[in-house]
C-alpha cells in the first residue's frame, strides 16, 4: 500500500473506530470493572511496530530490558513482512517463530493478516502489548482488540489533533525533543504499575540501559561477498564506499539526485575510491540513472541483489556508507563501518542511529524538522532546501578526511 492511502485510512477510518471502541471500553469498565491484571505475573509480551526498520532497531534496548525483567516470558513482535529479516541482525532477540508478519502489499492482504493476527493473539492471552507506533490509530485499534491485560503506548494528553481514543492502559507522553530509544524505554517504566494515566515519569532513563548489539561477521558469507566484489572488477585493497541514493518511500527526506552524481564524481576523481550501490529494489531507478551518467567501471550495482546477512557483511568489507536518513543507517550502526547520514526534514536528535554522532550531516535549517510524529510524518514542504544546503563537496570532504585518518 502507498503511504498516502495508509494515512487516509488511519485518519478517516481510524478515528471513528477509536471513538467507538473507547465508548465500548468505558461502558465495559463501568459495568465489568475493566480488564483484570496481575502486575507480578507476566507470561507473554507483544511488541507492535508495523513500519520503519530503523525504529525496530531502536526498540532493541526496550526488548532487552523486558527480557531481563521477565526472563521466563514469551516474547512476540508484530511488523510488516518486509521487516522480518531485521531480527537476524539483532542477534535473533525475538525467535523467528514469534515474529508475526502482516503483509502490506495491498489493502485486502493487510486486513486479512490483521484479522488472523488478532485471532492468534487473543488465543495466546497476552499480558502486555507495547504499541511502538507514534499516534497511529490502526495500531491502537489492533492493540485493543487483542485483549491484552495491559497496553502501553504514546498518548497525546494535551496535544491537539492526535486523537487515537482512550484505549491504552499505560499512557506515556511523547517527547518530541527526546531520542526515540529513550522514549521507548520510558514505556518499560510506565508498565510497572496497574495503570498509567498521567504524563510524569518517576525514574530517569539511564544511558547504560541503552544497549545495541554488534552484528557478528560470518567468515564464509564474508568471503562470498568479497568474491562477488572481485568478480565485478573492483579491488578489495582500494577504498570501497557504499551508497544508497534513496528508495522513494519519503522523497522529501532524500538528497537530490544531481548531488549524489556530483559526490560520486568527486569520489571517482581519486583512483583509490570505488562505489557499491546498495538498498532494496526501490532504489533501482535512481541507481541506474546515476550509473548511466557516471559510466564508470569502478561502480558496482548491488541494489536489490543482497539478502540482509550479505548486506551486513558489506558493512564489514567497505570503508564507509553514505545515505539519507533511512533504515540502512541504523543497520550500519550494528557494524564497525563509518556512516555518513544526511538529515534534512527530520531531526537527528530524535531518530539518528544511537551513539553515532560523528557521521551525522545536518544543515540545521530554520524550518527543520518539519517531519515528526506530531504531524504523522506528513509535511507541507515541497522544496527540501534543508537538504540542498548540504553540498556534495562538504560530504566528500568529511568522507575523505575520515578515511585518511583511519
Amino acid at each position: 500500500m502507498k503511504i498516502k492511502l495508509m494515512r487516509r485510512l488511519d485518519y478517516w477510518v481510524g478515528i471513528p473506530v477509536c471513538f467507538l471502541l473507547t465508548v465500548l471500553k468505558n461502558v465495559s469498565d463501568l459495568f465489568l470493572f475493566g480488564r483484570k491484571t496481575n502486575p507480578d505475573r507476566i507470561n507473554k509480551i507483544v511488541f507492535l511496530k508495523l513500519s520503519e526498520l530503523g525504529a525496530i532497531i531502536l526498540s532493541y534496548p526496550l526488548i532487552l530490558k523486558m527480557k531481563q525483567a521477565y526472563p521466563e516470558s514469551l516474547f512476540f513482535f508484530v511488523t510488516f513482512s518486509k521487516n522480518k529479516d531485521v531480527f537476524k541482525a539483532l542477534n535473533n532477540i525475538i525467535p523467528e517463530e514469534n515474529i508475526l508478519v502482516i503483509r502490506e502489499d495491498n489493502l485486502f492482504a493487510f486486513i486479512a493478516d490483521v484479522f488472523l493476527f488478532i485471532k492468534r493473539i487473543r488465543r495466546e492471552k497476552i499480558d502486555i502489548i507495547f504499541d511502538l507506533e507514534f499516534f497511529s490509530r490502526v495500531s491502537a485499534v489492533i492493540s485493543y482488540l487483542c485483549a491484552a491485560k495491559r497496553i502501553a503506548g504514546f498518548y497525546a494528553y494535551t496535544f491537539e489533533g492526535l486523537y487515537r481514543g482512550n484505549l491504552l492502559t499505560h499512557k506515556v507522553a511523547y517527547n518530541p525533543l527526546r531520542h526515540i530509544t529513550k522514549s521507548y524505554l520510558s514505556l518499560a517504566q510506565a508498565i510497572k504499575g496497574k495503570g498509567k494515566y498521567s504524563p510524569e515519569l518517576l525514574e530517569a532513563v539511564r544511558d547504560d540501559d541503552i544497549i545495541l548489539p554488534r552484528y557478528k561477521s560470518q567468515s564464509v558469507l564474508r568471503r562470498k561477498m568479497e568474491d562477488k566484489i572481485l568478480n565485478a572488477g573492483l579491488d578489495l585493497n582500494g577504498k570501497i564506499i557504499l551508497l544508497n541514493p534513496g528508495e522513494g518511500v519519503l522523497p522529501l527526506r532524500e538528497w537530490p539526485l544531481n548531488y549524489f552524481v556530483s559526490l560520486c564524481r568527486f569520489l571517482l576523481g581519486d583512483e583509490k575510491y570505488q562505489i557499491i550501490f546498495i538498498g532494496t529494489k526501490g532504489a533501482s531507478a535512481k541507481t541506474q540513472e546515476i550509473l548511466r551518467i557516471l559510466n564508470s567501471k569502478r561502480c558496482l550495482d548491488l541494489v536489490g541483489h543482497t539478502k540482509l546477512e550479505e548486506l551486513m557483511e558489506l558493512f564489514y568489507i567497505a570503508n564507509a556508507l553514505i545515505c539519507n536518513d533511512c533504515g540502512l543507517a541504523h543497520l550500519a550502526a550494528l557494524a564497525p563501518i563509518h556512516s555518513y547520514i544526511i538529515f534534512g526534514p527530520e531531526s537527528p536528535r530524535i531518530f539518528s542511529p544511537f551513539g553515532k554522532k560523528e557521521g551525522i550531516i545536518y544543515s540545521n535549517w530554520p524550518c527543520s524538522p518539519c517531519i515528526s510524529a506530531l504531524n504523522h510524518r506528513d509535511s507541507a514542504c515541497r522544496d527540501n532546501v534543508c537538504l540542498k544546503e548540504v553540498l556534495p563537496e562538504q560530504v566528500y570532504g568529511l568522507v575523505k578526511q575520515s578515511i585518511s585518518e583511519n
